[in-house]
């Protein structure tokens, strides 16, 4: 599994930069009415199925997601897990991504992502790109 978190340009636990032969990553900030947006633009990909998993003290999964690369916000800071039937645990034994980060991940298609929060509840935002 690859990954990479743009709010603060490092690569998300153990994972790597995702590296895409042809493809480009590039970061674009916005701030429309008072509202900042952090874009995640790669070239070549095409958004997918969108869906989100209310983030609490317990872990949850996603259903099975279609796609070999996901894109995953975080409105709250959260640890996450991806496998066939994951679960997350704060405990620094999964990927952390912090509340309002932009990640984009390899994905093996039909597994799915399994979050937990860090200290307060959220949602993560799940989008397969093709």
């Amino acid at each position: 599994m690859v990954g990479i978190n743009t709010a603060n340009n490092y690569v998300a636990g153990d994972c790597h930069p995702l590296d895409m032969a042809g493809s480009k990553i590039t970061k674009k900030s916005t701030n429309t009415g008072g509202v900042h947006q952090e874009h995640v633009l790669v070239d070549g990909l095409t958004p997918g199925a969108c869906s989100k998993v209310a983030v609490g003290s317990v872990s949850a999964q996603s259903g099975a997601i279609a796609g070999s690369v996901v894109r995953l916000v975080p409105s709250t800071n959260c640890h996450v897990a991806f496998g066939a039937n994951p679960t997350a645990a704060a405990d620094g034994s999964c990927v952390y991504l912090p509340a309002g980060s932009v990640n984009v991940f390899a994905f093996t298609s039909g597994q799915k992502i399994a979050v937990i929060e860090d200290a307060a509840a959220g949602v993560l935002f799940i989008t397969a790109l093709s």
